[in-house]
């Protein structure tokens, strides 16, 4: 409950301090793409770029979340599956002794 409370409070400071540096800045300027150019006010720019790196970074995390998540798994069911063949094995030595 602790991390998801902490992770909030930063993430709304991240969000305030990018709108407070945004909103500072009124200055009109070109930005260049690879297929056109667009007139943008800085602090337009600035939030759109921000909110896109925010999601890049989220969606890389969360796949390599995923991919820990699912190796996770495999490895807890393998070693399940080499518990109980410890176990049968355990079990007819002592009915064989």
């Amino acid at each position: 409950m602790f991390k998801y409370i902490f992770g909030f409070i930063i993430v709304l400071a991240i969000i305030l301090v990018a709108i407070t540096v945004g909103a500072n800045n009124d200055q009109v300027i070109t930005f260049n793409y690879m297929f056109a150019q667009s007139d943008f006010k800085l602090s337009t720019l600035v939030a759109i770029l921000f909110g896109f790196g925010f999601i890049l970074g989220w969606l890389v995390t969360g796949i390599f979340y995923l991919k820990l998540k699912l190796k996770n798994m495999a490895l807890t069911r393998q070693v399940k599956r080499l518990n109980q063949q410890i176990n049968e094995m355990t079990t007819s030595l002592n009915k064989a002794a």
